[in-house]
């Protein structure tokens, strides 16, 4: 990263600051991967902008322990997203013909 990069994140972060303590988002996260219903909230409510500031944040602070869960669950979330994303992809899955169904997979 250059010298510019990091002055602009450090003044990003000073502008627009979170008042959620990176722990809470990284756990919060961390929870949502667990039900598939939990990860489709966290993510509809900004959270993997949350979740990215969160892992910044501890990086910033030296926390790796912090940010590697962060990275994690990020994956995680990330991962679930593409899959479902994938799924709802037209002309894949299940085929309809008459009253049956059947897959394609």
């Amino acid at each position: 990263m250059t010298d510019d990069v990091d002055v602009r994140q450090v003044l990003r972060t000073l502008a627009t600051p979170d008042a959620t303590d990176p722990s809470d988002v990284v756990a919060d996260a961390t929870a949502a991967t667990r039900d598939v219903r939990d990860a489709a909230a966290f993510v509809d409510d900004d959270g993997l902008t949350r979740l990215r500031r969160a892992i910044e944040a501890a990086e910033r602070r030296g926390d790796d322990a912090l940010a590697r869960r962060g990275r994690r669950a990020l994956a995680t979330l990330e991962r679930g997203r593409d899959a479902a994303r994938d799924h709802f992809r037209p002309a894949r899955g299940t085929v309809l013909s008459g009253d049956a169904l059947r897959s394609t997979r």
